[in-house]
C-alpha cells in the first residue's frame, strides 16, 4: 500500500511494502510520525528540514519526499546503510536476473546480507545479525 501526505511545502510518500518498521521515523521525530495516530503522519508538527533528515534516515526507502517547490532529482545515489541494506535513490531501473524490470520506485533498499525473503529487497531479516564491513 502506498500513501502520500502533503502540506504546502512537502509531499511525503510511504510504501508499506518496503517498510520493515525499523523505528527510525517515529523515534527521531515522534511528533510527525506517530504510529498510534490516524493519519500517522502530521507534516505540520515540524519544519521541513527536520522531516527531510528523518526521512533520509529511513533504511529501506519506505519513506520518501518531494519538495513542493523543487522537482525530484534524477541523480542516482547509492548509500551503504550502517549494518543494513544498500539504499538506492533516484531515477534508476532495477532489473531481475530474467531481464524483467522490477517495480522498485524512486527509493528502495537492496539486501546486503543475503537473508531477505524479498530478495533483492531488504526485509529487515539482518536486524541484530549482520554487521557491515568497511
Amino acid at each position: 500500500m502506498k500513501r502520500a501526505y502533503s502540506n504546502d511545502k512537502i509531499t511525503v510518500y510511504w510504501d508499506s511494502d518496503k517498510c520493515i518498521k525499523s523505528g527510525e521515523c517515529d523515534s527521531r521525530l515522534p511528533q510527525v510520525f506517530d504510529v498510534n495516530s490516524r493519519p500517522w503522519v502530521n507534516l505540520d508538527a515540524a519544519d521541513v528540514e527536520e522531516i527531510k533528515c528523518t526521512i533520509d534516515a529511513c533504511p529501506t526507502g519506505a519513506l520518501s519526499y518531494v519538495l513542493r517547490d523543487q522537482p525530484a532529482s534524477d541523480a542516482v545515489t547509492i548509500q551503504v546503510m550502517e549494518d543494513g541494506p544498500y539504499k538506492v535513490s533516484g531515477k534508476c531501473k532495477l532489473m531481475a536476473a530474467n531481464g524483467k524490470e522490477l517495480d522498485a520506485g524512486r527509493v528502495f533498499a537492496l539486501c546486503g546480507c543475503g537473508s531477505s525473503k524479498k530478495m533483492p529487497f531488504c526485509d529487515g531479516s539482518h536486524y541484530n545479525r549482520f554487521r557491515s564491513r568497511d
